[in-house]
């Protein structure tokens, strides 16, 4: 168990946050390469509870100050922890990105009726000594407790063995928080993910495009021989008779305007037959 602990001390370093899972039903050893998201974690290991048992209490380690995980820095001093054999050791745990989403997906985890209880480490050291006494905890089916990174790793080792001691507990899961370099990772491969589908939907949708203007060019074929007139011909000779009236009307007052009388008047009029 020591040596399993280095490696995952060693494979937690280089790739994600492990998670080492404790269950009073099973006791063969497994090792899972897998990446398994925090969840289905809870959902697959999780026991059953009754008001005398937990179902599965979660142990998340926040990151380091240096944004590192945590769980593979103080992994060789749980010496405790050591001389118990885990029952599945997962090395790759997505989806533990910080304590509201490890919470959240306890809650999506458990089914309708069953409730999850979030502790302060200390809070559950003196909650799981008191279990009996303790009527919120025994209601309880998870109970995730959230380990500061400046907590003492003896501190952390004796807890966690004695929540596997522990008769009323079915299933103990350690595990830590992801690295920030490990989560900025992702969400750009995700991002890059999501620019590829739109590439892809891009190209169905040119696709589409293609195949919509061969359908329009046999519709045009069938269309052969309309038109689309601007105006219907009555509209054109009502244009058209409007600009002769206002043409006619333009002229004729014009010509009105150049009529006029003589300025010059004589008292005696000229003889007939005789010019002027």
């Amino acid at each position: 168990m020591v040596r399993l602990l280095l490696v995952v001390s060693l494979i937690s370093t280089a790739l994600a946050a492990p998670a080492l899972v404790w269950n009073n039903n099973n006791h063969n050893a497994v090792n899972d390469a897998e990446a398994v998201h925090v969840g289905r974690l809870l959902s697959t290991h999780a026991g059953k509870s009754d008001e005398s048992s937990l179902a599965s209490v979660l142990f998340s380690i926040d990151r380091a100050a240096n944004g590192q995980e945590s769980l593979s820095a103080i992994t060789p001093q749980l010496e405790s922890v050591a001389k118990r054999e885990a029952s599945v050791t997962h090395y790759h745990v997505w989806g533990g990105d910080s304590r509201k989403t490890v919470s959240r997906e306890a809650r999506n985890s458990v089914t309708e009726g069953e409730h999850v209880l979030e502790l302060d480490f200390d809070e559950f050291k003196g909650k799981l000594s008191n279990f009996k006494e303790d009527k919120v905890l025994r209601k309880s089916n998870t109970v995730v407790v959230h380990i500061s990174e400046n907590t003492p790793a003896k501190d952390i080792d004796a807890t966690v063995s004695a929540a596997i001691d522990h008769s009323a507990v079915n299933t103990v899961i350690l595990t830590g928080l992801r690295g920030v370099e490990e989560v900025k990772h992702e969400r750009t491969f995700r991002r890059m993910t999501q620019n590829q589908e739109k590439n892809v939907s891009r190209r169905r949708l040119d696709e589409e495009g293609e195949g919509e203007k061969d359908q329009n060019n046999n519709n045009n074929d069938e269309n052969k021989g309309m038109y689309y007139a601007l105006m219907t011909p009555n509209i054109f000779a009502g244009i058209l008779f409007t600009l002769f009236f206002a043409m006619i009307a333009s002229i004729g007052i014009n010509c009105m305007g150049i009529i006029s009388n003589s300025d010059v008047y004589v008292s005696k009029m000229p003889s007939v037959g005789r010019e002027a």
